[in-house]
């Protein structure tokens, strides 16, 4: 699973806030032997949440291409 993580920051005397930083994180379900496991898919329905999963297996997709170069 991907996790996309924002993270902004604030002036606690103005109370301006701005990014700082953006970061997406990877985890892996692992069964009762610590082994990967698969797990039920994503159901995308919204365009947005289509355009997000197909940018997220793009990324896996270059993540595992550069595994084995």
């Amino acid at each position: 699973m991907e996790i996309g993580v924002r993270v902004d920051a604030e002036n606690p005397q103005t109370g301006e806030t701005f990014h700082t930083a953006s970061a997406y994180l990877t985890f892996v379900a692992l069964d009762s032997h610590g082994k990967p496991t698969k797990v039920p898919g994503l159901i995308v329905e919204t365009e947005d949440q289509k355009r997000r999963h197909a940018a997220a297996v793009q990324r896996r997709d270059i993540r595992l291409h550069k595994r084995l170069i």
